[in-house]
């Protein structure tokens, strides 16, 4: 009995210590989010709008390996609303949109509607999910910029984080000079 107690106590004294060493498995990657798909899903959700993704004319010096291997591509449609998409190889690195300020009313819903097909083609959520998270993060920055004008900030904005699936990141910037939406890969460092 005495011997049994003794592996026991041994067997929970060793097992924290394997567990440490035991290397994480890696997450999963979301669903949807290689380029081509994205590039495919997005525009396909963004009906109406005749979508594509163009390649950008790029002149870059002096940044070594930092652009190597990086796919740009940028929005074009039938709106107002810039948008520029990030791959390596079909890794999904990031997806901007941009809405510069002052917007009419028609823009900002571009905006709106651009944002829920993005959230759609991402992570191949419903269009109520979309809408759901957009209205939230949409509601989240505009208090944060009206909280940051009446303190009196030095730098105007308001700004909104979501973390999606450990992989994702979900960003909303207003600022009084745009309103910037981002999906963004979490960086493996």
């Amino acid at each position: 009995m005495k011997a049994a107690a003794a592996l026991l106590a041994l067997g929970l004294a060793v097992a924290p210590s394997v567990a440490r060493a035991a290397p994480k498995p890696a997450a999963a990657p979301v669903a949807g989010l290689g380029c081509e798909a994205f590039m495919k899903e997005f525009p396909a959700d963004a009906a109406g709008y005749r979508v594509s993704f163009e390649r950008p004319l790029t002149i870059a010096r002096g940044f070594g390996d930092m652009m190597s291997g990086i796919d740009v591509r940028v929005v074009s449609s039938d709106t107002k609303v810039d948008g520029t998409l990030k791959c390596k190889d079909d890794r999904f690195l990031r997806f901007e949109l941009r809405a510069t300020l002052p917007a009419d009313a028609k823009i900002l819903g571009d905006l709106d509607k651009f944002e829920i097909a993005a959230l759609m083609a991402a992570f191949r959520w419903d269009r109520a999910k979309a809408e759901t998270v957009e209205r939230a993060m949409t509601a989240d920055a505009g208090e944060y910029l009206r909280a940051s004008v009446e303190r009196g900030d030095l730098y105007n904005s308001g700004k909104v984080e979501y973390h999606q699936a450990d992989r994702m990141d979900l960003g909303l910037i207003w600022t009084q000079a745009d309103h910037t939406f981002v999906i963004s890969a979490q960086s493996e460092d």
